[in-house]
């Protein structure tokens, strides 16, 4: 009774160090396989680039126009943003990457570039610490830019803006016999990257905004909150032009505000947009703002 009853321990040992042998090469090799396929650091950042995207057109604040692009995990010289097309169409495989230096593409391969690619690149050449940067035509922002009433922070989530958001003039840098109001050399860049200063933000007038930010991530939701801001602080200007804007206690610094939070909430009100794969990409983009 008792040989038996050994034998059947031994039996069930023997069992269950083979399954714990089987596990745990099944673990390591699904650990092999999940670093495999796991995405590079570049990677994961176009899966962010494109729902941004994706959130900005979807919350009004990109229109046909305007770009958002991230500065490359791995070599800080170089950055990345789709290629010229609607912001609502913009795929991973719409992604190019630039040279910080010169904002030219290091390898095209036939695909049009943005015109404006200049206000990336002297940003990412200004700012070390900038890691995305938004250019867009948010129509509640604009009229700030025209007017004598500046933006301010009025809305607690805005609380990232400065105490008045600086106003860039590109009548100040533009050449004599240049036309034109959009960034599309370096020193047009260069000059709205020193507007910009520290700021995150800086109006373009008449043409729209550029939003800087740590991550893509952050760069999105304070472009959508500086749309927020800006629709609020207006609605309370018709209401009488002596408003209450926030003081400089009342601001935040990035570790006082939880970006993800946002950021989730905007990526869950995405509609599926599955038909937009059929359309030519390579439709898009001036001939002109292609040689520099």
């Amino acid at each position: 009774m008792s040989m038996c009853r050994g034998s059947q321990i031994k039996t069930r040992n023997l069992v269950l160090g083979t399954a714990l042998m089987a596990l745990a090469t099944m673990t390591s090799s699904a650990q092999e396989n999940r670093s495999a396929a796991a995405p590079s650091s570049n990677e994961q950042l176009v899966d962010d680039l494109v729902s941004a995207y994706k959130i900005l057109v979807n919350e009004g604040v990109l229109d046909s126009f305007g770009h958002v692009s991230f500065r490359s995990a791995t070599n800080p010289e170089h950055f990345f943003m789709p290629r010229a097309m609607p912001p609502s169409l913009v795929a991973a495989a719409d992604v190019m990457e630039y040279r910080v230096a010169d904002s030219q593409p290091i390898d095209p391969r036939g695909r049009r570039v943005n015109g404006e690619r200049y206000i990336h690149g002297e940003i990412y050449k200004a700012r070390p610490d900038v890691q995305a940067v938004i250019h867009s035509h948010s129509q509640a922002v604009i009229p700030f830019s025209m007017s004598k009433i500046p933006l301010r922070p009025v809305v607690v989530q805005a609380g990232f803006l400065p105490p008045e958001v600086p106003n860039f003039e590109i009548r100040h840098v533009r050449a004599e016999g240049e036309r034109g109001m959009q960034v599309t050399n370096s020193i047009r860049g260069a000059a709205l990257a020193k507007t910009l200063g520290n700021s995150p933000v800086a109006l373009m007038r008449g043409h729209g905004n550029v939003v800087v930010g740590s991550s893509v991530k952050q760069a999105t939701v304070f472009a959508a909150y500086t749309d927020i801001n800006a629709r609020m602080q207006a609605a309370a200007l018709q209401l009488s032009r002596d408003i209450t804007v926030m003081n400089e206690p009342e601001l935040f610094g990035p570790s006082e505000f939880d970006i993800n939070r946002p950021w989730e909430n905007f990526k869950q009100k995405l509609l599926d947009d599955k038909a937009k794969a059929a359309i030519d990409r390579g439709q898009f983009g001036l001939e002109q703002t292609q040689p520099r």
